[in-house]
């Protein structure tokens, strides 16, 4: 018999060094000591949204001005199953302190305390993902990308053509700042295995990658399967804009962080309203 689901809002409150805001469940709680996001369970005709601003007022003392609807994961505790509706917000007025006589403090991804739920292990490695990507068609990109001084690419993807002389482009794409080269699925495994990941573009297929970290294209029909297939992220097909129903029913219940395909930005602030991780430009 399947469990019934309770439904959480979770807060990943980020300030402006980038860190977030974990707290120790206190004394008499499940699970007391260990560290994790801030929140608790929908009330009755509750909106996420709504229980995220009660729950910060509650246990934080802080008015939460807005929030974004992020990720959202499904983990069986032995006492529950619970769905995990994880919002962000930088922005909240007061300054935060334990009602619940619990433990707090902001901590850099990376630097969390020890131990954390369970659940909310994969939110740091989406904390330190990549937020502005290129993705490369052709040698002519390679040409082009060197055109472009006011991009600030972080992460780059590698079409099969160009992923044959991956070693040639990692040294061209690391003296112009990027942290991560990926390729797309269509690349030799043996390439694969230099990247830091595989990008499953259209037409491809998950069964080509032999690479433990990649991405797929968001599909809210596949939810369940994309979470079970462990992607670290999505991209969302260029024609579904944000603010959309399309990309509202995306952003509703997505397992992994979602990255937008038809932006052209420098400040990935502008993004952070409508809950996309970050956006992947095409040259």
């Amino acid at each position: 018999m399947e469990r019934q689901e309770t439904l959480v809002a979770c807060v990943v409150l980020m300030d402006q060094e980038g860190r977030c805001l974990l707290g120790c469940r206190p004394e008499g709680k499940v699970y007391a000591g260990w560290w994790e996001f801030p929140g608790g369970k929908l009330e009755a005709m509750e909106t996420v949204e709504e229980a995220a601003r009660r729950e910060m007022r509650e246990e934080l003392g802080i008015h939460l001005q807005n929030s974004a609807p992020w990720v959202t994961l499904v983990h069986d505790y032995p006492h529950a199953r619970v769905r995990l509706h994880f919002v962000r917000s930088w922005q909240w007025q007061g300054v935060p302190r334990g009602l619940e006589k619990q433990q707090f403090g902001f901590f850099k991804p990376g630097q969390w305390p020890d131990p954390i739920l369970e659940a909310s292990e994969p939110i740091c490695q989406w904390l330190l993902m990549p937020k502005h990507w290129v993705k490369l068609t052709s040698p002519e990109a390679l040409s082009k990308l060197e055109t472009l001084k006011d991009k600030r690419f972080e992460a780059a993807i590698l079409a099969s053509s160009l992923a044959e002389h991956f070693d040639d482009c990692k040294k061209l794409l690391i003296n112009k700042g990027v942290k991560e080269i990926w390729v797309d699925a269509d690349t030799d495994p043996t390439v694969q295995a230099k990247a830091d990941g595989v990008f499953v573009d259209e037409g491809q297929s998950v069964s080509e990658v032999s690479h433990e970290r990649f991405a797929v294209k968001a599909d809210y029909s596949k939810w369940d399967e994309i979470a079970q297939s462990k992607a670290l992220f999505a991209w969302v097909d260029p024609t579904i804009r944000v603010a959309s129903s399309a990309w509202l029913r995306l952003i509703s219940d997505n397992p992994v962080p979602l990255y937008l395909t038809n932006i052209n930005v420098n400040d990935e602030k502008l993004l952070r309203p409508h809950g996309a991780n970050g956006w992947i430009e095409t040259i």
